[in-house]
């Protein structure tokens, strides 16, 4: 089992998906604060923050976004305690800015 952790370690981050932004074709891995592309050395600024809009985004929801710009619906509360159904989506593939759409 020790092998097989420092095999994956000395693999480098896992890739996730590959980068949304328009001819980057970078790949995106997980880093210490976010989801970021390969090509960042090079230009790229595509970044999803593994904390956004209120939510800590699991390995899935950015799979989900990077390949169908969404997630699946998830709950939310608004500023009065209120539950409302709601999906994260990407709203500009350039920067991996993204938003809340109600349901």
């Amino acid at each position: 089992r020790a092998a097989q952790a420092e095999t994956a370690a000395a693999a480098g981050p896992a890739v996730v998906g590959v980068c949304p932004r328009p001819g980057c074709g970078g790949q995106i891995f997980l880093g210490r604060k976010g989801y970021g592309c390969s090509h960042y050395k090079t230009g790229c600024t595509f970044v999803i923050w593994k904390e956004s809009l209120g939510r800590t985004l699991t390995e899935a929801m950015v799979r989900s976004l990077i390949e169908k710009g969404r997630t699946n619906k998830l709950k939310f509360k608004d500023a009065a305690g209120e539950s409302y159904d709601a999906r994260i989506v990407l709203r500009n593939a350039g920067t991996g800015e993204l938003a809340l759409e109600r349901e």
